[in-house]
């Protein structure tokens, strides 16, 4: 149970050093990106919600699906007003990545 606990500790500390280190050593361009990417992972999320509910109780998720490819290509026009406007090199990779996953997730669920 010590054991469990430390592990715990550490794993809650290594997650706060990460925030205070990594994600605010960001510049605004690259938190925009974030943002996005935040957004469509969430989206990802809640389809797999609701294909999980769909296939064990099989509930109607069809405007769910809906509302979460709406909002995917939503999520990609944004991205691409963003993207005319970057100006810094890691922005920009972090964008273009972004713009592929979410090119890809709508090819592929459409």
């Amino acid at each position: 149970m010590k054991k469990l606990v430390v592990l715990i500790l550490i794993v809650v500390a290594g997650y706060f050093a990460y925030q205070k280190f990594v994600v605010n050593t960001m510049s605004d361009e690259q938190k925009h990106v974030q943002a996005i990417d935040d957004e469509f992972q969430a989206a990802r999320q809640r389809m797999g919600q609701a294909e999980r509910a769909a296939a064990v109780g099989g509930v109607d998720t069809t405007s769910d699906a809906g509302d979460i490819m709406h909002l995917a290509g939503t999520l990609l026009e944004r991205l691409q007003a963003l993207q005319e406007k970057l100006t810094e090199d890691k922005a920009i990779e972090m964008a273009d990545k972004l713009a592929a996953e979410l090119n890809a997730y709508l090819a592929r669920t459409k």
